[in-house]
C-alpha cells in the first residue's frame, strides 16, 4: 500500500470544519455499526422462517451475551479516549504503546470471559426464560455456548478498530464489517438449512455462521494493525507489559464495563419479564428492539465521531470546538431520528411481518412500534452527551447514566407497569425512561467537569 494511501485513511479534524469531521468519521461508523446489525438481523430474518421458538432462542440470549461483551466495550472506549488524546497531542509513540497494551488486555479478558459465559449458561439462561418459554431453552443454550468461542476474537476486532479510531481513521471498521458481514450473509442460509454435505443446523447453525466471522475478522484486522497498512502501526514491543498504561486503561475503561455490563443485567431483567407473556411477545419486542437497533446506530456512528473529536480537542486544548462539536452532533442526530421514528410509527406492522408472519406477533410488533418509536429521538440523543464523556475520560460519570437510566428507572417501571398494564406496561416503561435519560444527560454535559484532559 502506498504511502497517499495510508494518509487519506485518517481523518485530520484540526484541517476541516466540525461538521465536516463529524460527517467524515460518522458515516463510516455508521455503516460499520449498521453491518454489525446485520448479523442479528440476517439471524432473525433466516431464523424466522423456521419458527418463533428458534427466533426467541436468540432473543433470550442476546441479553445475557451482550453482558459479557458490555464488559469489553469499557476498555475499547478507554483505548478511543487514550489514543485520541495522545493523537491530539501529537505524541504518536504513547499512541502506539497504549495501542499495544490494549492489545495486552483484550487478549486475557477476552479468553477469560468466554470460558466464565460457556460454564454458567445453562443456569443462567434457565433462571431468566418463564415456563411459558421452557420450549426455548435447548435451543438458547447451544446457540449461547457457540457464539462465546467467537468472543474473544470480536473482543480483538473491536480493539483494533479503537486503535485507529481513536486515531482518526473510522473507515477501517466499516471496511472490516463489510467482509464480516458478506461472510456471515452466506454461512447464515447455508448452516441453518443446510446446503450439499453441510447437514440443516437450525439455530446451531446460525451460531457457528457469526462465530466463524468473527474470528475472521478478528485476526485479519488484527494483523492489518500490526503491518501498518492503515498508516498506524503497532509494534510487537508494544506488547511488552507496561503497568503505567495498563493502570490507566483499567482506571478510564473499568467504569464504563461496569456501566455496560450492569445496564446488561438490566436487560437480561426484562427479558425476564418479556418472556412471562410468552413467545409471540417475545418475538414481536426481538424485532422491535433490532429495529431500534437499526435505527440507534445512526446515533452510534455519530457518537463514536464525537468520541474522537472530543478527545483530540480537549488534547489540543481546544475548549470552544470540543463545545461545539457536541451541539452540532446532537442536532443532527436528533433531527435525523426524528424522521426515521415517523416511519416506524407508520410501517411496524409491515416490519414485524417481514421477520414473522403470524397475525398474533404482527399485532403486538405493531403496538410496540405506534408507542416506543415517538421516544427513540430521545433515547439515541443521550448517547451524544455519554460519548462526550467517554472521548474526555469521564467513564465514571457515563456509568451514572447509564445505571440510573436502567436500573433507577426503567427496570423499576417495568416491574410495576407489567403488573397493571401486562406487556403494555413494557413498552409505557420504555418511553418515560428513555425521555429521562436524555435529561440526566443533558445535566452532566451542562455542569460537569469534562473539559480537561485526562493524559
Amino acid at each position: 500500500m502506498s504511502q497517499n494511501t495510508k494518509k487519506s485513511s485518517k481523518v485530520d479534524i484540526f484541517n476541516h470544519s466540525i461538521i465536516t469531521s463529524l460527517f467524515l468519521l460518522g458515516w463510516p461508523m455508521i455503516v460499520s455499526n449498521l453491518m454489525q446489525t446485520m448479523y442479528n438481523i440476517v439471524d432473525a430474518y433466516f431464523l424466522g422462517k423456521i419458527g418463533k421458538i428458534e427466533f426467541s432462542a436468540t432473543t433470550i440470549t442476546w441479553p445475557i451475551i451482550f453482558v459479557f461483551i458490555s464488559f469489553t466495550i469499557g476498555f475499547s472506549n478507554a483505548t478511543v479516549s487514550l489514543v485520541s488524546q495522545y493523537t491530539g497531542a501529537n505524541n504518536k509513540k504513547m499512541s502506539q504503546k497504549t495501542a499495544g497494551q490494549a492489545y495486552f488486555v483484550a487478549i486475557i479478558l477476552g479468553f477469560t470471559l468466554a470460558l466464565i459465559a460457556i460454564l454458567v449458561s445453562n443456569p443462567v439462561i434457565s433462571l431468566i426464560t418463564d415456563e411459558n418459554s421452557k420450549d426455548v431453552i435447548p435451543f438458547a443454550i447451544k446457540y449461547f455456548n457457540i457464539i462465546m468461542l467467537g468472543m474473544p476474537f470480536a473482543f480483538l476486532f473491536n480493539i483494533s478498530s479503537s486503535i485507529l479510531r481513536g486515531w482518526g481513521d473510522s473507515k477501517f471498521s466499516m471496511h472490516m464489517m463489510f467482509y464480516s458481514t458478506i461472510l456471515n450473509t452466506i454461512l447464515d442460509p447455508i448452516m441453518i438449512f443446510g446446503f450439499g454435505p453441510i447437514p440443516k443446523m437450525g439455530v446451531v447453525g446460525a451460531a457457528w455462521a457469526t462465530t466463524i466471522s468473527r474470528i475472521f475478522i478478528g485476526l485479519v484486522s488484527s494483523y492489518l494493525v500490526f503491518k501498518g497498512e492503515r498508516g498506524f502501526k503497532v509494534h510487537l514491543e508494544d506488547l511488552n507489559f507496561d503497568w503505567y498504561i495498563i493502570k490507566k486503561i483499567l482506571m478510564i475503561g473499568f467504569p464504563g464495563s461496569l456501566s455496560h455490563t450492569i445496564t446488561s443485567l438490566g436487560f437480561v431483567v426484562i427479558m425476564g419479564f418479556v418472556s412471562a407473556f410468552g413467545p409471540s411477545v417475545v418475538s414481536a419486542y426481538g424485532i422491535g428492539n433490532r429495529i431500534i437497533n437499526l435505527i440507534t446506530m445512526i446515533s452510534f456512528g455519530i457518537s463514536a465521531a464525537v468520541t474522537t473529536m472530543v478527545g483530540q480537542f480537549l488534547g489540543a486544548n481546544q475548549i470552544e470546538k470540543a463545545e461545539k462539536t457536541v451541539k452540532i452532533a446532537f442536532i443532527t442526530n436528533f433531527t435525523i431520528v426524528a424522521f426515521l421514528s415517523t416511519l416506524t410509527f407508520f410501517f411496524g406492522a409491515h416490519l414485524t411481518k417481514f421477520f414473522i408472519n403470524e397475525p398474533e406477533v404482527i399485532e403486538i410488533g405493531n403496538i410496540f412500534f405506534k408507542y416506543v418509536s415517538f421516544s427513540l429521538p430521545f433515547f439515541s440523543s443521550m448517547s451524544v452527551f455519554v460519548n462526550t464523556l467517554v472521548g474526555a475520560g469521564r467513564t465514571g460519570q457515563s456509568m451514572i447514566i447509564d445505571i440510573t437510566r436502567l436500573w433507577g428507572i426503567r427496570v423499576p417501571l417495568i416491574a410495576i407497569m407489567a403488573q397493571s398494564w401486562g406487556f403494555m406496561g413494557i413498552f409505557y416503561a420504555m418511553i418515560i425512561s428513555n425521555i429521562l435519560a436524555l435529561i440526566i444527560a443533558w445535566l452532566f454535559v451542562r455542569f460537569g467537569n469534562w473539559k480537561k484532559a485526562i493524559i
